[in-house]
């Protein structure tokens, strides 16, 4: 399951990359993700490379929200503080 838009699409075009077709079944949840392929090749290969560019995706996203929010909302990214 991937809770997101940006790990579904990351994961489908990596899919994709690979000649493999994601898809899924009538009435499955939106965040789920079928694909058929040897479960070696998801354990070794697709699954690990999946979980490093979703780092460097999520690392990606975290900057240019602080950026954004920085210079288009207010200077002051830090969260508010507790009471």
């Amino acid at each position: 399951m991937l809770p997101d838009l940006w790990q579904r699409r990351l994961f489908c075009a990596l899919c994709r990359r690979y000649g493999l077709e994601p898809f899924r079944y009538k009435r499955q949840r939106y965040t789920t993700v079928v694909v058929r392929a040897p479960k070696t090749f998801v354990n070794r290969t697709l699954w690990p490379e999946y979980q490093q560019l979703r780092e460097a995706l999520n690392r990606y996203l975290n900057e240019a929200t602080d950026q954004i929010i920085r210079d288009e909302v207010y200077g002051d990214i830090h969260e508010g503080t507790a009471r």
